[in-house]
């Protein structure tokens, strides 16, 4: 009788020591799993955010371009809109702003009537 006693209470350990196991590598194992899920997201995130940088700065030499632009039209409207014909804006600048300017204000080439 007292080897089955025995053997029940070594039982009762063995079970309890696979349970107390299992519990503690559960634990591991789901924080081994966050990881993983951790650094798949900061890796996404960082690659979202390489992209949007990217965007950003083509977006700002754009912006940077059209400043430019303005900023020589401006100057050259400046520098000789005493002339009686008005000023003589570089295509490639107007080019840059064109979508800005409202249609009405822009001046159609006239077809030239010296005979």
């Amino acid at each position: 009788m007292s080897e089955i006693v025995i053997a029940i209470i070594g039982g009762v350990f063995l079970v309890a020591a696979a349970l107390v196991t299992y519990l503690g590598t559960r634990g591991k194992t789901n924080a081994d799993a966050k990881a993983v899920l951790d650094a798949r997201i900061d890796a996404r995130v960082q690659s979202e955010l390489s992209r949007v940088y990217t965007r950003l700065d083509e977006v700002e030499e754009a912006a940077v371009q059209r400043t430019s632009a303005f900023a020589r039209i401006l100057r050259s409207i400046a520098r000789q809109w005493p002339n009686e014909r008005g000023p003589d804006l570089d295509p490639s600048d107007i080019s840059l702003i064109e979508d800005t300017i409202p249609p009405t204000w822009l001046r159609r080439a006239q077809p030239n009537n010296e005979t």
